[in-house]
Formats: structure tokens, sequence, C-alpha cells
């Protein structure tokens, strides 16, 4: 009996420890964030997956309007993708992380942002937890994708318009950013400024 009670506790130890530990991940990737630490955050964040995922919803947030099919809409892609990649690309370096966790808005990468564009996007990304109590929240509105890969809203405290939800990833016993959905007055903006930017 005593045997079974022991092998309980340790099996729902090991549950609770790999529960916590994306979000152990999190704060981590947030301490490198305001240490500026670029190596540390290289290690925590795979490039390759987040620029796929900010691809992905940019491009969808491109052609959401044009009314495309067949021939048309792989045309309108292959347009879109030519001249959102450039905004893309200068999202997925460390340093345009730093400054997107920071304020919530990646100046280096996109300039500054106009007055009602940043209001309108995530307050600061503040990628520790505060309290417990915002730990706690911020654990309940996770949505886990088995058991490799966990959605995190950031900031919790905000509006869902207002909150980028962060996508960690377990690989090689390591939990990586690999993914951010960007709120929609920031993927407007950023189209915005790459369709200047190309003409």
């Amino acid at each position: 009996m005593r045997w079974t009670v022991r092998i309980c506790f340790l099996l729902f130890l090991a549950w609770a420890i790999f529960m916590i530990s994306p979000f152990v991940g999190l704060y981590d990737l947030g301490k490198a964030v305001e240490a500026k630490d670029l190596n540390r955050i290289e290690e925590r964040v795979n490039f390759t997956a987040l620029r796929a995922s900010l691809s992905r919803q940019i491009l969808g947030e491109y052609l959401k309007d044009k009314d495309l099919d067949g021939a048309e809409l792989d045309v309108a892609t292959q347009a879109g993708s030519s001249v959102l990649n450039p905004v893309v690309e200068q999202l997925v370096t460390p340093q345009a992380l730093v400054d997107l966790f920071e304020d919530g808005w990646p100046e280096r990468a996109t300039g500054r942002s106009p007055n009602g564009a940043r209001g309108a996007a995530a307050a600061r990304l503040q990628l520790g937890f505060g309290s417990l109590e915002l730990a706690w929240k911020t654990f309940f509105f996770s949505e886990a994708q088995g058991f490799r890969s966990i959605t995190i809203p950031v900031p919790v405290d905000q509006p869902k318009d207002r909150q980028f939800r962060i996508t960690m990833r377990l690989k090689n016993l390591t939990w990586r950013l690999s993914g951010i959905e960007l709120p929609a007055p920031l993927r407007e903006e950023l189209i915005k400024r790459a369709s200047i930017a190309s003409r």
C-alpha cells in the first residue's frame, strides 16, 4: 500500500512539473528579453517555425478581403508573399523580439507606431507572471495542443483583441517559442507598411 501511494505521488509530481514546464520556459524567455541576452533568446526560439507562423497569419490578413479563387488566388498569394516577406524577415530576429516584448510594438523592424495603432495593439508583453492570481489566470486560459505544444495568451489581463497568443513547443526537452499570433491592428499596420515600402 505504501509503495502504491509513493508511486502515485511521484507520478503526480512528474505530471505537475511537466504541466508548469512551458510556463517556466516562457518565464526564462522573458528574463532573456529583459536582459537583452540575444544568445539566450536564440536558444528559446524556433525561428523557422516563428517565420512560418507570422507569414501564414499576415498573408491571411492580406488576402481576407479579396474575393478570389483558383488561379487568381494563387497569383495573389505569390504577390502577397513577395510584398510581405521582407516585413516578416525583419520580425524574426532576436532584437525584433526584444522590441516586440518590451512594448508590444516591433519599432526597429517597422518604425515608430502611429498613435492609434500601438494603442490598439497589445500593451507591454510581460512574460513574467507578476502575482499568483495572474499566474493562475495564464495557466487557466492557456490551450494545450497535445503534450508537445501549448498556446498562452499574453498579457492575460488585457482584452482578447489586445493579447498576443504565444505558442510554446517542446523539442529535445526544451520548450521553445514557435509562434506568435499578433493582434489584428498590428497585422493590419504591418501590411500597410509593407505595401507602402513595395511601391
